[in-house]
C-alpha cells in the first residue's frame, strides 16, 4: 500500500513539474515572438520554430503521462521509468532560456546555471531509455532503483564536473555543444542512445510479439526525436517533434492493456 502511494506521488510529481514547465515555456514562446514582432526583427521566424517541436514534446508527453496515471493498475516497472524519463526531457527545455533572455533582457537563470541542467538532463534521460529497454529481458525492482540512483549520480557529477566554458559570448547561441569539451558528452549521448536502441533490438529479436515489436519502436523514435530536439537548426528540430510525437502515440496504444 506504502509503495503504491509513492507511485502516485511519483506521478503526481512529474504530472505538475511537466505541467508547470509547459506553462512557462509556452509563456517565454509567446512573449518573445511578442517583442519579436514589435521590433520587427528580421530572421525571427526560424529562430522561434527550432523551440516549437519541444512545446510539442512537452505537451505530447504530458498528455501521456496524464493517461498513464488514469490507466495504472499494476507495479509496472515503467510506472517508476517514465514519470522519470519524462520529467528530464522537460528539463531540457532550458534550452530556451539563453534566447529568450537574450531578446527580452529578463535573466532566468544564470548561463553556467542552464549548461549544467542542460547537461544532467541529456544524460540522464539517455540513460533511463537504456533501463526501458532493459526492462524487456526482466529487472528487479529494488536493483532497478539502486541502479538508477548510482547512475543519476554519475550524470549529476559530470554535469558538475565539466568545464564550464560555453565557447560562446553570445548568449542567444549558449549551447552545451558550443564548447569543445562538450564534444565527449556528444559523443557520450550518442553511445548510451546507440547502446539502447541495440537493446531494444536484442528484446525483439528475444521476444517478436506484436506487443514489443511496437513498444520497442515507440521507445526508438522517441529516443531518435529528444536526440534530434538539441538542435539548433530548424529541420532536424521540426523532425524531433514528429518522432517524438509518433513514438507516443504509438506507446500510448500499445500501453492500453499494459498500465
Amino acid at each position: 500500500m506504502a509503495e503504491r502511494k509513492t507511485r502516485k506521488k511519483q506521478f503526481s510529481f512529474a504530472l505538475f513539474l511537466q505541467l508547470l514547465i509547459s506553462i512557462a515555456y509556452s509563456a517565454m514562446l509567446v512573449h518573445m515572438t511578442v517583442i519579436l514582432l514589435q521590433n520587427r526583427t528580421t530572421g525571427w521566424f526560424p529562430s522561434i520554430m527550432i523551440y516549437i517541436p519541444q512545446l510539442v514534446i512537452i505537451v505530447s508527453s504530458l498528455v501521456f503521462l496524464f493517461i498513464l496515471r488514469l490507466r495504472h493498475r499494476t507495479h509496472s516497472i515503467d510506472s517508476t521509468l517514465l514519470p522519470m524519463l519524462f520529467t528530464f526531457i522537460a528539463l531540457e527545455s532550458t534550452m530556451i532560456i539563453p534566447l529568450y533572455t537574450e531578446v527580452t533582457g529578463i535573466t532566468l537563470l544564470a548561463p553556467n546555471s542552464i549548461v549544467i541542467i542542460e547537461r544532467f538532463a541529456m544524460l540522464a534521460a539517455a540513460i533511463v531509455f537504456v533501463f526501458t529497454a532493459i526492462q524487456f529481458f526482466g529487472t528487479n525492482a529494488s536493483r532497478l532503483k539502486l541502479y538508477l540512483t548510482i547512475t543519476m549520480a554519475a550524470s549529476l557529477y559530470i554535469a558538475l564536473a565539466m568545464p564550464l566554458n560555453t565557447g560562446s559570448t553570445d548568449l542567444a547561441t549558449l549551447s552545451v555543444f558550443t564548447s569543445p569539451y562538450d564534444a565527449l558528452l556528444l559523443i557520450t549521448l550518442i553511445t548510451i542512445y546507440l547502446v539502447a536502441i541495440a537493446t531494444y533490438i536484442a528484446a525483439i529479436i528475444k521476444d517478436r510479439s506484436t506487443h514489443s515489436i511496437s513498444r520497442a519502436a515507440a521507445f526508438i523514435l522517441m529516443m531518435i526525436g529528444n536526440f534530434f530536439s538539441m538542435s539548433n537548426v530548424v529541420l532536424p528540430s521540426v523532425i524531433s517533434g514528429i518522432l517524438y510525437v509518433t513514438g507516443i502515440a504509438l506507446l500510448t496504444t500499445t500501453s492500453k492493456n499494459t498500465f
